[in-house]
């Protein structure tokens, strides 16, 4: 044997990092360079699973970031409502269709799941208009923030039109558990208070419950008045 042959393993291994440099840099940076546009993928869409989540021809599984559609398994029969009225919004957006793909800095969720912003051929940002209908709701997911301000004012609107699912406010039974905090002043709010447009997203936290809140030395916003909503079951 030569001595200086490498087997083919070991070639596989020095490939593979540069492939995956040259994949992330050209999704993330665009080929211009940081103030190109970001780079987008073709995919086409095989089968819409919820109101946040699609499968992708090639079998895997895509979730939108910024956005949380009501489960269609819950216990309670609104949030079913809601669910379903989501999943027909997103079908109705991109069954069948080619879409673009848009990665940020995390590719993949806790369960394997790509996390993407996806637009249309024509330039609709379907993660936007998810939120604008209030066919989901708005949720930080750090570190993909590259379109959180846009997000939020989306969310805003729906939230403000009484639009989907925010019909049933504050008694809404899907957006009653979760309250956001910052962590620059420790408040916590109700997760659609105005007051959130104004701090930044690096300074998000998400709690399931104000119990949760207060255990971790946050208070509560005094305008939001919680303590007289009953928000809690």
């Amino acid at each position: 044997m030569t001595p200086n042959r490498r087997s083919k393993s070991s070639k596989n291994s020095d490939v593979r990092p540069i492939f995956l440099a040259l994949f992330l840099a050209a999704a993330l940076a665009g080929a211009d360079g940081a103030q190109a546009a970001p780079a987008r993928q073709s995919a086409v869409v095989r089968e819409v699973l919820t109101g946040d989540t699609i499968r992708l021809a090639g079998g895997k599984t895509l979730r939108y970031i910024g956005v949380v559609s009501p489960p269609l398994q819950s216990k309670i029969p609104l949030v079913r409502v809601y669910g379903e009225n989501a999943l027909n919004r997103n079908r109705q957006l991109v069954a069948g269709k080619t879409v673009q793909v848009e990665w940020d800095s995390q590719i993949r969720d806790e369960r394997n799941n790509f996390l993407a912003y996806v637009f249309l051929e024509d330039g609709t940002f379907v993660n936007e208009e998810l939120l604008k209908s209030g066919d989901g709701r708005w949720k930080p997911t750090p570190p993909n923030a590259r379109y959180a301000a846009r997000l939020r004012q989306a969310d805003l609107g729906a939230r403000r039109g009484k639009l989907g699912l925010w019909k049933e406010e504050p008694e809404n039974p899907f957006i009653k558990s979760e309250y956001i905090g910052d962590k620059n002043t420790k408040i916590y709010y109700y997760p659609t208070s105005p007051e959130l447009e104004r701090i930044p997203q690096s300074y998000l936290v998400t709690f399931a419950s104000r119990v949760d809140a207060k255990a971790a030395g946050f208070k509560p916003c005094p305008t939001c008045r919680e303590e007289n909503r009953e928000m809690e079951s």
